[in-house]
This record gives structure tokens, C-alpha cells and sequence, in this order.
């Protein structure tokens, strides 16, 4: 079996598909995923049943939205009318039962241009506000920082949405789901974003945000899927980001300008994914806390630019307990594309849950380790592009891998599947 390169290095498709780990049989993680497509009956409305009637408050306040819309192709919008009293009839709108105030607005794919109105903030009660895939330009107004009950906030692929979050953002104490991914956002992360207690999963992928990330991030007690890749935060994660984030479970930071990570992170006791691919790491050292995490099962780390010999922690990492590892993290090792040179380290044999290692493309050189034949579980390795020398160890699964998993260079490798050792 050779190299799967889709789990070697997960293209960014596949690592947003995996991002809302599920209850399974086997792993321990028992968090409830959060969507922004689930449907109505399962995204977490709280509402009395009744045949409702909105207040005048609310019906202003989506009028006002609807006045900021210069374009409706699907026409969405043309049963919001002043003259229909009843706006929790309108399309996307649901009102509870009893009070008649609006809970939801769900409005995705419509291609709607326009301003998202800072009036809109006067739908004190909403709980989910779903406006992806529109053509919103402008940035998103301070006031929906006063949306003190909205537990879902879903404003993605929208590309003219700019400007910086806002530091109200603190305020939105009972959010536990925010989706701003594939946007134009800027600026740094407000300071304010650790008071966010209730935030469980967070998407901010694909935008221009810049910047360090705050210490306040510790604080996010709740928060079990972290995705900031493809921006521009800069800088070492701070320390105070291990301190408090004890339900975090998958940490995407690939694609930024991180340098480096705490040395201490033990109190992330449920980590078990981290992507720091294509980050100006520069040495094994700047990450060796990963080491300190008991649960880390999954480590991308391509194309940082390391420089130096084989990283001393990763054979410091842990071997937990494959019963404790979710279903949808796969215990993996990629370091490809950097510039670590030396040999490999017998102790990596221990880490005997591996199902994945890639190396290619480094400057190791000396035999692969005989303690390598410990690691039973691999389904995919590759060490190609390297200087590495001597007798492939000649037990399954390494006979069983395609030659590419050694081939182009290590010139002085033998055996098989390459040619007999003389």
C-alpha cells in the first residue's frame, strides 16, 4: 500500500468537512456538532409552540433590513411589506409562539446585495441568524454585538463582507457557533473575543484577519473546534491561549504567519488535531509543547521551514489510547517540506498508534530505523527526497509500500520493495 497523500496533507475541502467531530462508539468526544445548515428542527431554536404574532419591533427592524437590500433576484423579500402586519409569515422568518418575537432569520444562497443594516440589532430575542452565500458589502455593524441571545451566527462566503470583527463581539455571551469563513474580514481579533463563554465552534478561515492571536482566547472554556487557517495572524500563540481551553479538539492554524506555539500545553487535555502547515516555524523547538498535550494524535506541520535536525519532542509524544481518539482524527505525523536533516529517531517506533507518517522531501540521511517495525498501524509513509541509507526494514507493512514511498532519492536504500540489498 502506498502513501494516501489526502490524509497526508488535507486539502482545505477535506479539513472543513471534518472539522464537527461525531458521537461515536469508539471515541470519547461527546460534544454535540454545531452547523450552520442544520435544519430548523435541529438548530437549537428555544421557542414556545403557538400561531404567533410579531411585535411592531421586530417588523421595523426587518424592514429596515430589507430597505439596505438593493437587490432580490430570487425575490425572497417580496412578501416583506409593511401592509402584511404579521411579519413572522414572512419568508425566513420564525417568531415564537407566545411572544411573538422573531427567533430566526434564515436567509442563505439568495444572492442578495446590499448593506446589513445595523437595525437589524433590534431583534433582541434572535437566536440564529443564517445570511450565508449573499453579496453583502461593507463590514459588520458593532450593534450585532447586542444580540444577547444569538447562539448561531452564520455570515460565510460572502467576499465583500470587510472591515474588522467587532469588538462588541464580547457581549454575544450565549453564541456557541460562529461561521465567518471565506470573507474579507481585517484587522486583528478583538481582545474582547475570550468573553464569548459559550463559543464551542468557531470558523474564520479565508480571510485577512491579522495580527497576534489575543491571550483572551484562553478563556474559551467551551470551545472545541478552532479554525483559523488562511489568514494572516502572526507572532507565538500565546501562553495564555493553553491555559483554559480544556474542550478543544481540533486547532487549524495552517496557512498564516504563527512562529511558534506554547511550551506548555497540558491543560489542552482533549487536543487531537493540529494543523500549523505552511507557518514561518523555522525550528523544531518553537513547537515543542505540542509534546506536553496527552491526547495530540494528528500533527500537520508541512512547509514551515524547519530547519535543523529531527525535532528532539516528537519523540516526547504521546501514544494514547486509541479508544480515547475520535473517529475523525487519523493518528498521523507530516513534516514534509521543510529542511530537517540528521537522522530519524529510533524512539518514533513507540508511537506505535501511527497510521500516517510523511517525511518526504528533507535532508535525512542514515538507515530507518529498526524499532520502525513496531509501527503495525501504518497504512501510509513516505520518505522520499531524502539521503537516507541502508536496509528498508523488511517486515509488512514497509515491504508492502509502493516504491514511491522511497523513491525519488535516498540512493542508498535497499530492499524491499526496492532492489535486494548486496
Amino acid at each position: 500500500m502506498g502513501l494516501d497523500p489526502r490524509k497526508l496533507s488535507l486539502p482545505r475541502w477535506m479539513v472543513l468537512a471534518v472539522v464537527l467531530l461525531l458521537v461515536s462508539g469508539r471515541g470519547s468526544c461527546d460534544v454535540d456538532p454545531l452547523d450552520c445548515g442544520d435544519d430548523e428542527d435541529n438548530d437549537g431554536i428555544v421557542s414556545t409552540p403557538g400561531v404567533p404574532v410579531c411585535s411592531s419591533t421586530d417588523r421595523n427592524a426587518l424592514l429596515r433590513f430589507k430597505a439596505s437590500i438593493s437587490s432580490d433576484p430570487n425575490k425572497v423579500l417580496h412578501n416583506w411589506q409593511a401592509s402584511r402586519h404579521n411579519c413572522c409569515d414572512w419568508t425566513g422568518v420564525t417568531c415564537d409562539g407566545a411572544t411573538g418575537r422573531v427567533v430566526r432569520l434564515k436567509l442563505p444562497n439568495q444572492n442578495l446585495k446590499g448593506r446589513l443594516d445595523a437595525g437589524l440589532s433590534g431583534l433582541s430575542y434572535l437566536q440564529v441568524l443564517i445570511l450565508d452565500n449573499n453579496d453583502f458589502t461593507g463590514s459588520i455593524p458593532a450593534s450585532f454585538g447586542g444580540f444577547g441571545r444569538l447562539q448561531r451566527l452564520c455570515l460565510s462566503n460572502i467576499p465583500s463582507l470587510s472591515g474588522p470583527i467587532p469588538e462588541s463581539f464580547g457581549s454575544l455571551k450565549s453564541l456557541q457557533l460562529m461561521d465567518l469563513r471565506s470573507n474579507s474580514l481585517s484587522g486583528p481579533l478583538p481582545s474582547s473575543f475570550g468573553m464569548m463563554s459559550n463559543l464551542r465552534n468557531l470558523h474564520l478561515y479565508g480571510n485577512k484577519i491579522s495580527g497576534p492571536i489575543p491571550p483572551s482566547f484562553g478563556l474559551l472554556s467551551q470551545l472545541y473546534n478552532c479554525d483559523l487557517s488562511n489568514n494572516r495572524f502572526s507572532g507565538r500563540v500565546p501562553d495564555a491561549f493553553a491555559f483554559g481551553l480544556t474542550a478543544l479538539l481540533n486547532l487549524y492554524l495552517n496557512d498564516n504567519k504563527i512562529t511558534g506555539l506554547p511550551k506548555d500545553m497540558r491543560n489542552l487535555t482533549r487536543l487531537q488535531w493540529i494543523d500549523l502547515s505552511n507557518n514561518p516555524l523555522m525550528t523544531g523547538d518553537s513547537v515543542e509543547g505540542i509534546a506536553t498535550a496527552p491526547l495530540i494524535s494528528q500533527i500537520e506541520m508541512s512547509s514551515c521551514k524547519i530547519r535543523g535536525p529531527f525535532p528532539a519532542w516528537v519523540s516526547r509524544l504521546p501514544n494514547p489510547d486509541f479508544t480515547l481518539i475520535s473517529d475523525e482524527v487519523t493518528p498521523s505525523l507530516n513534516l514534509a517540506n521543510n529542511a530537517i536533516s540528521g537522522r530519524l529517531p529510533r524512539a518514533l517506533g513507540k508511537l506505535t498508534n501511527l497510521e500516517y507518517v510523511n517525511l518526504q522531501n528533507n535532508l535525512l540521511r542514515g538507515p530507518i530505523p529498526a524499532s520502525f517495525a513496531k509501527l503495525q498501524s501504518l497504512r501510509g509513509f513516505n520518505v522520499s527526497y531524502n539521503q537516507l541509507s541502508g536496509k528498508i526494514p523488511q517486515v509488512s507493512p514497509f515491504t508492502t509500500f509502493d516504491k514511491s514511498a522511497y523513491k525519488p532519492g535516498n540512493p542508498g536504500l535497499c530492499g524491499l520493495p526496492l532492489t535486494p540489498c548486496k
